[in-house]
């Protein structure tokens, strides 16, 4: 009504229209920006769900793909919980790592039946979750637009295929973490459950505790640790971060530590803390070689800077992953991140507190890589170790987004970015392509059809053999591992009919008995 009375005025006295709905103006203009605000998000957001889904599914659907004995662990454990058989409180033949994947397993299992897709699904929610809440963080806590949030959390919605497959690696702890570091941040407000989150984070990877740390860093900065409010949440959080670890020591005395019917005498005596520092080694002269090997190996791995066979990420492919000049052109786009922050840093002399949550998140990434090259006496391990960097990247990116001002530049990195995603994009397409027109065959499955045709229920194998084989066919076929054993059940079971039992063997069988029924695997006797 009044919109229309002031046209109507206005056009009484002469006025043009355009003039007399100014003051309407910026209301019109709002409402315009909030609803193409709303359709963007909703296209980044269908976009990373979409994304996440390509670059995880023949992880998931192709059961040959990226499986191995230590996620088959993960898939007996939920077997045997949701059979009522065991409560595996931790990894089976451990007490750290917190069982969380296989109590989600457990759940799909009752409905799908045991399955690597159905051990594997709860994995790909996750990394839907964690895209999802990244990219609404980034543009809720930081600032950003939409399409500029996807971009920079571009690193974990779209990494190559060999890392990528270790973020739906069923393996215990390598994808929690992020889901972690995000659900801290988030209820950083709330102490009790900030610290429930912290606690059975760090109870299920101690990688968590970067999170609290980064948290820790930044209110220390800001000066909001050092209040008497800041003290007092610091210590509640921590109370109940201390109070979960107790629980979980109580909860663990009626687990099943190395499968059905057994207790923790039959497992080593140890906790997620001891755990952790026993692997701490500090040598100052390993540093600098510590950091040239993060950049020059760790990194270069994580972000798929150089030419290596997928075989090396233990997916089961024939191809290579092929980056076409995507060092120069990564390399360049981060360092451009790394100045320009820099320079703002020095303009302001302070860190805006718009800027908290990326700096956050390049914290966790920092904290993470500095672990290995510090605390491990230079020494960098697997690719998964670390995995945290992306989200480091993700922060380094978010922030630059924010402070850089001048289009030109803010183009060049949009674009340098955008064609290392393209990079990984396709060699996402090749290893599609590979596995819709020839997939390779899964080794263990053609071992698992000599072992059915010849009417075997009970063999000895390796470690890496045996806990896959045993998984893939539902336990019908029992193998007991002869080097590393997480469960006791199968060496009881194996022990009374080892007169029909079998060895699977990667060595020729001793005397002329046995067969070789796959090249680099024999039928052979059990040893006495």
């Amino acid at each position: 009504m009044l919109h229309e009375f002031n046209e109507h005025s206005g056009a009484a006295h002469g006025l043009p229209a355009a003039v007399l709905t100014q003051s309407e103006r910026p209301h019109d203009i709002g409402v315009s920006v909030r609803a193409d605000r709303r359709i963007e998000r909703a296209i980044v957001m269908t976009i990373v769900v979409l994304v996440i889904l390509a670059r995880s599914a023949i992880f998931v659907f192709w059961e040959q793909a990226h499986f191995d004995s230590d996620q088959a662990i993960v898939g007996l454990m939920a077997k045997h919980l949701s059979e009522g058989r065991a409560f595996p409180m931790f990894m089976y033949g451990s007490n750290y790592v917190l069982a969380i994947e296989a109590w989600m397993a457990a759940a799909v299992f009752l409905v799908a039946g045991a399955s690597v897709a159905a051990l594997k699904i709860p994995l790909l929610t996750i990394n839907i979750v964690v895209g999802l809440l990244l990219v609404w963080l980034l543009e809720r806590e930081a600032g950003l637009r939409p399409a500029l949030a996807g971009l920079a959390a571009v690193f974990f919605i779209l990494p190559p295929p060999g890392p990528a497959s270790e973020l739906v690696n069923a393996n215990g702890a390598n994808l929690e973490p992020f889901l972690y570091v995000l659900l801290i941040w988030m209820t950083r407000h709330r102490p009790v459950l900030c610290g429930l989150i912290a606690g059975i984070g760090f109870l299920q990877r101690e990688f968590t505790i970067y999170a609290p740390l980064a948290l820790l860093l930044i209110g220390a900065a800001s000066g909001a640790v050092w209040t008497r409010e800041g003290g007092r949440r610091i210590l509640a959080a921590a109370r109940v971060a201390v109070e979960v670890w107790l629980v979980a020591a109580v909860l663990k005395t009626f687990a099943s530590p190395a499968g059905p019917a057994t207790s923790l005498a039959d497992v080593p005596m140890s906790n997620n803390v001891a755990n952790m520092i026993g692997r701490i080694c500090v040598d100052p002269t390993t540093v600098v070689r510590g950091v040239s090997s993060l950049v020059s190996e760790h990194w270069v791995r994580l972000f798929g800077l150089r030419i290596e066979p997928l075989i090396l990420f233990g997916i089961e492919s024939r191809l290579s992953y092929v980056p076409h000049g995507t060092r120069i052109v990564l390399a360049a786009a981060m360092a451009l991140a790394l100045v320009r922050v820099a320079m703002s840093l020095a303009a302001r002399r302070r860190v805006p507190g718009r800027s908290f949550f990326a700096v956050y998140l390049m914290l966790v990434g920092l904290l993470s890589a500095g672990a290995f090259v510090v605390a491990r006496c230079g020494a960098v391990g697997d690719v998964r170790y670390a995995l945290l960097s992306m989200i480091g990247a993700v922060g380094l990116a978010a922030w630059f987004l924010q402070v850089e001002q001048r289009p030109l530049l803010k183009g060049i990195w949009i674009a340098l970015v955008a064609a290392w995603a393209l990079d990984s994009a396709v060699g996402h397409g090749q290893l599609w392509a590979e596995y819709i027109r020839n997939p390779p065959p899964g080794a263990k499955r053609l071992i698992i059809e000599h072992l059915d045709a010849r009417g075997v229920r009970y063999a000895m194998a390796d470690y890496w053999n045996a806990y896959y084989i045993s998984f893939l066919t539902r336990e019908r076929i029992i193998v007991r591992s002869i080097d590393v054993d997480r469960i006791h059940e199968y060496d009881r079971l194996v022990a009374a009919h080892l007169g029909e039992a079998v060895l699977i063997s990667r060595t020729p069988c001793q005397g002329a008995s046995g067969e070789r029924i796959l090249p680099g695997t024999y039928l052979c006797p059990p040893p006495p």
